[in-house]
């Protein structure tokens, strides 16, 4: 209100006024050390100064204050008159004529003229000394607390201040709460850069909706360390449209570090899982899978997501999964883990063989075993190498047949099983008529094309049970698992027959050959030495008989001879 009009209604002021248990007053710009407009009757309730004293000479206010929180009232009030403000709350206590202390709120209005120069003060003055005691006593309450209580206020104009702060702003912010609640920018000019947009973000956006505010910011602590604070806060609503938020704020630096160094290490750890070759599952004690690492689908052709709560033993073969499963229960009871090789079906519909390390792990808390960690990896080319060097170790690679060691140990251990089954088992020997005088005329190379040649025929005539072995230079078996002596003799006619009806060509030359075989059955009781040599016999007959034959061995039973040996000169 202009101070012309105060001054015309000085007794209807006076009267309106007096009834609120506020004091009004009014000065000019230089405030209590200018001239003085109006000053509401009840003003020496408040302090114990009289009007008249006051408006004769209004320096008696100030001189009632301290001195530095005289010169700070003086300088706050000098920003605001510089810097365009239009309202300005101060708090400060006062001494009372009585000799005690009052605490006052005074909520200042600058009237400025079209030059936005301050033309006069107007200022509403309340005893909070009841409040202050309340704070005072609720501020030693807060110094129990870790962190520290405060009130927030964001002003229409969107000036943030804080009205009170606990005693806890010293250890959280290392700095005075007073001097938090003089200057806001105190405190918000110390969090991180990083952070403050947000913190900002979050504050106008629980303004707008009066929702509860939670943030955590970073904040340079004026130790040199870096601190991690967490706030939260209820808002409301006030009447001149500012909103006030009631709060708490604590130092959660360790726990945040706690979790960064969880994170970082969870991200390097998901970093290794994600990128390294083997494949990784974790199972739990149900035997589902609980997680596999990307190398899956590299690995057997499923996605992470199709093998989450699948039943791993499900991609076992159905005659592998016993035995993994029993590997697996064993691993698990020795807490020791195990290692093992098993095939797994891929997505395709083949089978991939994995190697397997097996781990469990045991709940210290109820010493169950909640989860298998399985680190694989793909050794399929492994296995095939494995099997080419086993075949390349056995077989003979001119005719694909096995070498005589392979041929005998095989011929051996089924001898060994039929003896138990009591089943027949017929052994057939042969080889090749007049081979020296083939490789003599027509030189290795040609012998090799008749050898492959009689490999190639055997390989399409015999079972896939029977057994093919070179014992010799060009000296053959065949072990034929359920055939009778008739069976094999037969056999080895057809054989005899497509060998002499052969040409194999050289050089444009056509060779042919011709095969002789001595059959021979095992006999009850028999020993394998015993069965060979009558085979071999059978061949010799064949042999001193003109070649070109299947001789049948003698029925007699002979004494047991020597094992066969390589060379023999029937040819």
């Amino acid at each position: 209100m202009p101070a012309s009009s105060l001054q015309l209604l000085p007794r209807f002021m006076d009267a309106l006024l007096g009834a609120s248990p506020a004091v009004v007053y009014a000065t000019d710009r230089d405030w209590w050390l200018g001239r003085m407009h109006y000053l509401s009757v009840n003003v020496a309730d408040l302090c114990g100064l009289e009007r008249q004293a006051l408006r004769e000479r209004p320096q008696l206010w100030l001189e009632r204050l301290d001195g530095d929180a005289r010169d700070t009232l003086l300088a706050r009030l000098d920003e605001a008159r510089s810097n365009g403000k239009r309202q300005l709350s101060l708090h400060y206590s006062l001494a009372h004529r009585d000799g005690s202390v009052c605490h006052l709120q005074d909520d200042i209005v600058l009237h400025r003229d079209d030059a936005g120069e301050v033309t006069e003060l107007v200022g509403s003055l309340i005893d909070v000394t009841e409040r202050q005691a309340l704070l005072e006593r609720f501020a030693k309450l807060g110094e129990q607390l870790p962190g520290a209580l405060y009130q927030c206020r964001l002003s229409a104009d969107g000036e943030l201040s804080f009205p009170f702060v606990s005693a806890g702003a010293q250890r959280l912010f290392g700095l005075p709460a007073q001097a938090v609640m003089s200057d806001a920018s105190a405190a918000i000019g110390r969090v991180h850069g990083d952070d403050l947009e947000g913190l900002w973000h979050s504050v106008h956006r629980s303004a707008r909706r009066l929702s509860v505010w939670r943030y955590e910011f970073r904040y340079r602590h004026p130790d040199g360390h870096p601190r991690w604070v967490q706030g939260r806060a209820t808002p409301e609503r006030q009447l001149d449209t500012s909103v006030l938020w009631h709060g708490f704020c604590e130092d959660v630096t360790l726990r945040k570090q706690a979790q960064l160094a969880l994170a970082d290490s969870e991200r390097r750890y998901r970093f290794i899982v994600e990128n390294v070759s083997d494949l990784i599952l974790l199972i739990d004690a149900d035997g589902l899978c609980r997680f596999a690492s990307p190398s899956v689908e590299r690995i057997l052709g499923h996605t992470p997501d199709t093998l989450q709560l699948c039943a791993l033993l499900e991609l076992l073969p159905p005659d592998d999964a016993p035995h993994v499963q029993r590997r697996i229960a064993e691993a698990i009871a020795s807490d020791h883990g195990a290692q093992l090789e098993m095939r797994a079906r891929h997505a395709r519909g083949h089978y991939v063989w994995l190697e397997v390390g097996c781990s469990p792990y045991v709940n210290s808390l109820n010493g169950q075993h909640d989860w298998l960690l399985a680190v694989a990896r793909d050794i399929t080319e492994r296995k095939q190498r494995e099997v080419k060097l086993h075949e390349l170790s056995t077989t003979d690679s001119l005719t694909g047949a096995l070498n005589r060691g392979a041929f005998l140990g095989c011929l051996r251990g089924e001898l060994e099983g039929v003896e138990r089954r009591d089943t027949r088992l017929s052994l057939v020997y042969f080889d090749i008529d007049h081979f020296k005088a083939i490789n003599d005329t027509w030189g290795h190379a040609a012998g090799d094309l008749v050898l492959a040649s009689l490999g190639e025929i055997c390989r399409s005539t015999l079972r896939a049970d029977d057994l093919f072995g070179r014992i010799g230079g060009e000296e053959f078996a065949l072990m034929l698992d359920g055939q009778s002596l008739v069976e094999a003799a037969m056999l080895a006619e057809r054989l005899r027959g497509k060998f002499e009806s052969v040409r194999v060509e050289f050089h444009g030359h056509w060779l042919n050959f011709t095969v002789s075989f001595g059959v021979a059955e095992r006999r009850d009781d028999e020993p394998p030495d015993a069965l060979m040599h009558r085979a071999d016999m059978g061949l010799y007959e064949a042999k001193r008989q003109g070649r070109n034959r299947v001789q049948q061995a003698l029925a007699e039973r002979r004494a047991a001879p020597e094992p066969v040996q390589s060379g023999k000169d029937h040819k």
